[in-house]
């Protein structure tokens, strides 16, 4: 089976952040987002992948290259006009071969086995099946609900004709799924939504569409408040996530830190970063490559970007180059 990563998105959400970097570039603990998808991915012996590119699109493709690296194959869907999720999809169609498709969210990291969710699909012979988690605010993101028996049964405000099986509950929906035709054909390489053009019509004609859910990890990165949470996240516990694409925390042996400066785990120091004399770094902070931390500065639960240089007092924050094309 093929995967696809949604990666064209304009990460406007970001705000300054997603105009350096798109969404799936921006590090979390170090790496890239979208490497944790094809972690994922390789763990899974998933070695066709597909990757939508919009905005920044040379710098994604510049960042994976095949995907060797990574253990899989990329192979890449321009959109020269934004296309959407199921613009997306259909655009990339004639790459996605004749059968389902695994579909995630190039921008999310999450704790999944994309093996089990595959059996659980093929088990069941549903047209689709779409990764869920329990959330409070499941209806805040747009509530998928699903019976007993593990049909989905409503989508935002539209209904199965099917009849529901026991109690129904509403989660929030990962945007991790498998896409079968009985979908993927509803769709057009125009700019559409995968779920109100694809998913909604399909189960309003009783297509056959069914959740798991997801019990473990699970992290989107579209505001900066989310971003920084995500990463401080996985400094807390590196554990959530079983197979990431790297160590989580740790000092990269070939950082360059004074003997005077002052170390509070959990960090993540990587490469060619500097710390000097009489800085504090941490508890909880990501510094980039080559980032700075000037002499006397403490920093604390924030990220630094490649780069980035930081003097004073920072918490709570995320810190860009003051040259963005240093990242580039």
């Amino acid at each position: 089976m093929k995967v696809m990563l949604l990666a064209a998105g304009r990460s406007t959400r970001l705000g300054a952040l997603g105009r350096t970097l798109p969404k799936p570039l921006a590090p979390i603990c170090g790496y890239p987002a979208i490497l944790f998808g094809l972690a994922a991915c390789a763990r899974a012996g998933l070695t066709e992948v597909i990757v939508n590119l919009h905005h920044h699109g040379d710098l994604i493709r510049s960042t994976l290259g095949d995907g060797s690296a990574m253990g899989v194959r990329v192979t890449y869907s321009d959109e020269i006009d934004l296309l959407g999720t199921g613009g997306g999809l259909a655009r990339a169609r004639p790459l996605l071969g004749t059968g389902s498709v695994v579909v995630m969210n190039a921008k999310v990291v999450a704790n999944v086995n994309l093996q089990a969710l595959i059996a659980a699909h093929e088990a069941s012979g549903a047209d689709a099946t779409l990764v869920l988690r329990d959330d409070p605010a499941a209806r805040t993101w747009g509530a998928i609900s699903s019976d007993e028996d593990g049909r989905v049964v409503g989508i935002l405000d539209a209904t199965s004709p099917l009849v529901p099986r026991g109690k129904i509950i509403e989660r929030m929906f990962t945007g991790i799924q498998i896409v079968g035709r009985q979908v993927l054909d509803r769709l057009h390489p125009v700019p559409s939504d995968s779920v109100r053009d694809g998913y909604i019509p399909a189960l309003q004609d009783g297509a056959d569409i069914r959740a798991v859910v997801l019990p473990g990890y699970f992290a989107e990165h579209s505001t900066p408040e989310r971003y920084l949470a995500g990463n401080l996240a996985l400094l807390r516990d590196p554990h959530l996530i079983s197979h990431p694409p790297g160590p989580l925390t740790g000092i990269d042996p070939h950082a360059n830190i004074d003997p005077r400066a002052h170390v509070i785990a959990p960090v993540r120091i990587e490469a060619d970063a500097v710390i000097e004399a009489n800085a504090i770094v941490g508890p909880e902070v990501v510094v980039g490559r080559g980032a700075i931390v000037r002499s006397g500065a403490h920093v604390s639960h924030a990220v630094l970007w490649p780069a980035a240089e930081v003097e004073g007092k920072v918490d709570s924050a995320v810190l860009q180059p003051r040259d963005p094309a240093a990242l580039l």
